[in-house]
């Protein structure tokens, strides 16, 4: 299950060359994250690779226990797709996949670079959305979580139905926090963004 939901998420993004959702990964050493950024290098992911922005996650007070915590960065325009335009050269990222017995999942994601924005974020997401072959039915909404800014965005991405939500804390830019989910019922998915933001405020 892990690794059906971790490809269902990331393929809404990898369409358009920006995969800037998680990533499901053999357990392996984490890569040197103190390299330059750039082209040669694409993307890196493993657990522990970035343990500071792994530490954003609140895993340890959440009411599941996650089947996969890991994080990494993406380097190459390719991978960055639309973000490399607003200025991104480095795009950092940290999740934590929660599997159901159902076959139905979701993922808390924190997303870290200079030059990002929730604005930024949203138009990758939905670009990625537009482009690709097996999504359909795309609706985007601009909402406010806890009090703070946050887009949603709904489609149906091959066989699954896909949520994502994400959302800015000004006090902790340029991160930018999000819920991937699949094949959940919107109040599932509600009451996951609620627990999530009440975690961090």
């Amino acid at each position: 299950m892990r690794n059906r939901l971790a490809r269902t998420l990331a393929a809404l993004l990898l369409v358009a060359g920006a995969s800037v959702a998680l990533a499901a990964c053999t357990p392996t050493p984490p890569p040197d994250g103190s390299l330059p950024c750039n082209s040669s290098i694409d993307v890196q992911r493993a657990a522990g690779f970035d343990v500071s922005l792994e530490a954003q996650l609140p895993v340890a007070g959440w009411s599941a226990v996650p089947t996969q915590v890991d994080s990494g960065r993406e380097c190459s325009e390719a991978r960055l797709g639309p973000l490399w335009g607003a200025g991104v050269r480095e795009l950092r990222s940290a999740g934590a996949i929660f599997d159901n017995p159902d076959q139905t999942g979701y993922t808390l994601v924190v997303y870290r670079a200079d030059e990002l924005t929730l604005d930024a974020l949203a138009y990758a997401f939905e670009r990625g959305a537009r482009g690709g072959r097996k999504t359909q039915d795309i609706r985007t909404s601009d909402e406010i979580v806890n009090g703070w800014p946050a887009f949603r965005m709904t489609l149906i991405n091959g066989d699954h139905r896909q949520v994502i939500v994400l959302f800015s804390v000004p006090s902790e830019a340029p991160l930018v926090r999000g819920v991937l989910t699949s094949d959940l019922p919107d109040a599932e998915v509600s009451a996951v963004v609620q627990e999530y933001s009440d975690a961090i405020k």
